[in-house]
């Protein structure tokens, strides 16, 4: 969540159920980065449809992903400022008010109050005997971290001059609590960036208990294997390809350097953006090759395939290293210059 003041605003440029023994977010001392929001705001802008499985949890609906849902607006003016929230979208006569929320924060109730009384008085109504109608939203917060003892909801009493009391209640859910299985089973992709989040203490003590380095691995190489296997199945290798790259952008920020773990996981996680990019960009090249009718042009297409997947696995973050797996120095060599040419 981002509250600025004065004219300040948010860009962004770019098991079952298990809670055994997790280390407290709380206990770490690190700073905390927006990239977790940032990572949270890409699929809210770009992949939106992953937000319906968490609404289904959540509010016990049972929503299709292609359902149609509308995206409003998540930024809302006020006398003392600019309240952003992280994503807030329609279905049909319904509004669902969703929240990533890193730490644990007491006063987190009264900002969520803050957030779903300028959603609802935005979208207020003039009804019947000219009585305006103030819906407020239906909203959650999204913990992502390992936080001990949270309570299943944010509550605060909200006492009206006129003697009413009104108990305003956010229910909150916890990735920690979904296994890699629970996750797909329940179609909770969403959460998958977050899932190194649960290895987080032991990784940032620089951890060496083969044990668990066995488990983490383990558990990406099942993601992996899943997201392969849903992608084959629903033909979407460029949503799964989106979720792996928004994984390893976390998993790069919580892996020490020195880690010998971020070697192991780039190479689970790495090879299969390779594969699913490659696949891509080679089926159009021989696309492309199949239209000129003749071998000549159908080599040429298959090569500037190549070219480009280089290309695109460069702009993904790749490594030269991870890149060389699959193609050619020459071919890597050929990409770079070329980049260098369009520059």
């Amino acid at each position: 969540m981002i509250y600025t003041k004065g004219k300040a605003g948010y860009h962004m440029e770019k098991s079952d159920i298990l809670t055994a023994s997790l280390p407290d977010a709380n206990d770490e001392t690190t700073d905390h980065s927006t990239i977790f929001y940032d990572v949270f705001r890409t699929i809210a802008q770009k992949i939106p449809q992953l937000l319906i499985p968490l609404i289904n949890e959540v509010f016990h609906t049972s929503y299709s992903e292609e359902e149609h849902f509308e995206q409003l607006r998540n930024e809302h003016y006020e006398k003392f400022g600019t309240v952003v929230t992280d994503s807030i979208i329609r279905i049909g006569s319904h509004i669902y008010h969703l929240e990533c929320q890193s730490t644990r924060d007491e006063t987190m109730v009264i900002r969520m109050f803050e957030y779903d009384i300028s959603i609802a008085l935005e979208h207020a109504s003039f009804a019947e005997h000219a009585v305006w109608e103030i819906e407020f939203p239906q909203s959650c917060v999204l913990y992502i971290r390992n936080h001990r003892s949270l309570p299943d909801f944010h509550e605060a009493i909200v006492k009206f001059t006129d003697g009413q009391k009104i108990r305003y209640r956010v229910p909150i859910i916890q990735a920690k609590k979904y296994t890699v299985d629970r996750m797909f089973e329940k179609r909770l992709l969403i959460l998958l960036p977050y899932h190194i989040l649960r290895y987080e203490h032991f990784l940032k003590h620089n951890g060496t208990d083969l044990k668990k380095v066995q488990h983490l691995l383990d558990d990406f190489r099942e993601i992996n294997r899943k997201l392969e296997e849903t992608s084959e199945k629903e033909q979407k290798s460029h949503l799964y390809m989106d979720i792996i790259v928004l994984i390893e952008e976390i998993a790069d920020y919580i892996i020490p350097e020195d880690n010998e773990i971020r070697k192991g996981l780039g190479e689970i996680m790495g090879g299969k953006i390779l594969k699913l990019r490659s696949e891509e960009l080679l089926e159009q090249g021989e696309a492309r090759g199949r239209l000129t009718g003749l071998r000549e042009g159908r080599l040429t297409g298959l090569h500037e395939a190549k070219i480009d997947a280089i290309q695109n696995m460069i702009d993904l973050g790749l490594t030269r290293e991870q890149i060389l797996r699959k193609y050619s120095p020459e071919e890597y060599e050929e990409a770079i210059n070329s980049m260098s040419v369009k520059a």
